[in-house]
């Protein structure tokens, strides 16, 4: 079916560590055929070369939401599996984006859903990656603080103990340090009385603190080449579309700062409809962040770990369905 083409371009985002959850997307595992094919297609790779079931992981033996899903060689598979099984899901229905939007670990997610490399190239990188980080970097840690970017700069304590990791909106950023450092910088935000999350990942990434990691980095991937993409993806590392020819992308999608704020700026020259495919809905939140006021751009998201995930999907369909069919949202 050719659909006309609306007047807010679609564009599938993906979300890194942070947005994991014990249970994620279990509604739709059960329930939905696509999604679960995926699923297990890709907890037979990573079994197969690591050992463990990524969706015994994700289930969590009776672990609750609130409870840190911090394993980091569980969380990495597990978010890239559920934001891509998501997309194909939607892909099912007949949606198609015309844009793909990563942030972190998203990125991966969004280059094997355009195409640019195979859904098993891709989530072997990903699920190699937390042994790679063990043995070549310090332990360390990442922070989400509620407050402008220029905190970071203007507090002694934060300039000399973490490094930017973020810019997320106007008024979120994240920072990235050492382990022995992170209570001192958490102390230090009490005291300005600023709002800050500690993620469940056990490295610096995005920071200085990973640069031991480079050189196995770079050799583990650079026999990975990148086909030309279905659709256009964004990188929230260069804050620009993903080239074919950048054989250091990888390395540089866990270590430059994420761009998220100065990428959806420039996106917003036209505005969108994000849709936000990452498990908690975490992307959606940032980018409402970030819409000037009078923006035409929507916000559209599935996964939440309150549940509701099977009627925030037939929603988001029906209204990506109307938007194509024709070109309004209402």
């Amino acid at each position: 079916m050719d659909w006309p083409v609306p007047p807010l371009p679609v564009i599938f985002c993906f979300a890194g560590q942070g947005s994991q959850y014990f249970g994620m997307a279990g509604q739709l595992l059960a329930e939905n055929a696509v999604f679960r094919h995926w699923m297990q297609a890709g907890d037979a790779i990573v079994a197969a070369r690591h050992g463990f079931s990524v969706l015994a992981e994700i289930q969590g033996g009776g672990k609750r939401v609130s409870q840190p899903f911090d394993r980091l060689e569980a969380s990495h598979p597990a978010i890239f599996l559920v934001q891509y099984a998501l997309a194909k899901v939607l892909q099912d229905h007949g949606l198609r984006p015309h844009m793909l939007l990563g942030v972190s670990l998203g990125e991966i997610v969004a280059q094997a859903i355009a195409g640019m490399i195979s859904f098993e190239t891709a989530l072997t990188l990903v699920a190699d990656q937390p042994d790679l980080f063990r043995r070549t970097c310090p332990p360390g840690g990442m922070v989400a603080v509620l407050a402008p970017a220029t905190l970071h700069a203007d507090n002694p304590v934060l300039a000399a103990r973490s490094e930017m990791a973020g810019i997320t909106s106007p008024n979120h950023f994240i920072l990235s340090a050492l382990a022995e450092d992170l209570d001192g910088i958490e102390a230090e935000l009490r005291r300005r009385e600023v709002v800050f999350q500690r993620l469940p990942v056990p490295f610096a990434f995005h920071s200085r603190f990973i640069d031991a990691a480079q050189a196995e980095c770079l050799a583990a991937t650079a026999l990975v080449r990148r086909e030309s993409p279905f659709w256009p993806v964004w990188s929230c590392c260069t804050a620009g579309p993903t080239g074919t020819a950048m054989p250091d992308l990888i390395w540089r999608i866990v270590r430059q700062p994420m761009q998220v704020a100065h990428s959806v700026a420039i996106l917003e020259q036209q505005g969108a409809v994000y849709v936000d495919l990452s498990p908690s809905g975490t992307l959606a939140t940032v980018l409402r962040q970030c819409l000037q006021p009078g923006s035409p751009s929507k916000l559209l998201s599935v996964l939440s770990p309150f549940g509701g995930d099977d009627q925030r999907l037939t929603k988001t369909v029906e209204t990506l369905r109307r938007l194509a069919e024709t070109g309004t949202l209402r």
